[in-house]
Order: structure tokens, then C-alpha cells, then sequence
């Protein structure tokens, strides 16, 4: 039987596709130099480890509990193919490659009535912009240290994660965002290009 690769959610307990789907956004951005945790948890590496578990739970939560205020069945999902580019892009990422697909699932939204797909696609990348503005704030009072080292990793892996779903292609936040309100699609890419180069 041939193995086929299709962009087919894979069903699971739903916190557990969380966490597989943060560890694959970890990897998928830091490549092989996640590694470096072991050896040294408080460092950038360390960071974009915490950045991505904290970074992600929070994006696809805040996308879900959104929906859901606007009547909305959603809860989060893998993808074999998502999953499947986030994890090459780790290998990519190994190999000097400045740029990541971190895309391993998605908020699945199932609504009866009329519901703002706009403001549920905002909520991810607003998040991650958030905190990757709070912990660029915080990294810049503490100097040079492993604690400032952590913190930019932190910064790194969400603003990574605001600006690649802000970018307006579908399916990412940005073309819904784009679509209904260019505006504010427009203010947020700025802000989380600003972050992420």
C-alpha cells in the first residue's frame, strides 16, 4: 500500500495535538540546535523551546475560545501535511535556511450562524505579538545575560509565529484578516515584520 501525504486532520485528544503540534513548531524554527537545551536550558534555544509551547498554546487557544464566544464549535487539530512541512522546515533550519513553515494543524471552526472569521484569525498572530513585544521589552532591561539570551529567544519563535500567519495567503490568519479589515492586517504585519527582522 502506497504511502499518500494529504492535508487530512489527524484526530487525538485534542491537548495532546497541542503539544505535539508546539514541540513540532520548537524544531520546526530552531532545527537541530533545539539540542542545545539539554545542555543549557536558560539560553535562546531554551527560549524558543518555551517560546513555542507558550507561543503556540496561546495562538490556538485564543483562536478556539474566540470562536467559541461567537457560538462556535472549535477545537484544534493536526494535519499530516502541516505537520509534515513544519518538521522539514526544522531540517531546512538545520541547513541556514532563513525561513520556516510553522504550520502543523489548525483551530477547526464549525458555526450554525454568522461568525467574525476576522477577529478569530486576529487573536492568534495578536497574541504572539504580544508576547513577543513583552519579552523584547524585557530582554533590552537585562543586558547581555543568559536570562536576555532566553527572553530573545522567546521574542524570536512568536514574533516568527505573528509574522507567518499574518501573511495573506489562504489558509493563514492574514488573508482573513486582510479580507474584512485591511487596516488592521496592515498595522499588525508591520508590528510582527518589526519584531521578527
Amino acid at each position: 500500500m502506497a504511502l499518500t501525504l494529504s492535508d487530512r486532520p489527524m484526530y487525538m485528544d485534542e491537548w495532546k495535538a497541542l503539544v505535539i503540534g508546539a514541540l513540532s513548531v520548537a524544531f520546526g524554527f530552531a532545527g537541530v540546535g533545539l539540542l542545545n537545551v539539554a545542555v543549557s536550558p536558560i539560553s535562546h534555544y531554551g527560549g524558543i523551546l518555551a517560546g513555542a509551547v507558550i507561543g503556540f498554546f496561546i495562538h490556538e487557544l485564543a483562536h478556539r475560545e474566540v470562536a467559541r464566544r461567537q457560538g462556535c464549535v472549535a477545537g484544534f487539530v493536526l494535519t499530516q501535511l502541516g505537520l509534515m512541512l513544519t518538521l522539514f522546515s526544522g531540517i531546512l533550519r538545520s541547513m541556514h535556511v532563513p525561513f520556516a513553515i510553522l504550520a502543523p494543524g489548525y483551530v477547526a471552526i464549525y458555526c450554525r450562524g454568522f461568525a467574525r472569521d476576522d477577529l478569530v484569525a486576529a487573536a492568534g498572530p495578536a497574541s504572539n505579538i504580544v508576547l513577543a513585544l513583552a519579552s523584547t521589552i524585557a530582554a533590552s532591561m537585562l543586558g547581555y545575560s543568559s536570562t536576555a539570551a532566553f527572553l530573545a529567544g522567546f521574542s524570536a519563535i512568536n514574533a516568527w509565529l505573528a509574522f507567518f500567519n499574518l501573511l495573506p495567503f489562504s489558509p493563514l490568519d492574514g488573508s482573513k484578516i486582510m479580507q474584512r479589515n485591511p487596516v488592521v492586517w496592515l498595522v499588525m504585519i508591520v508590528v510582527a515584520s518589526l519584531l521578527a527582522f
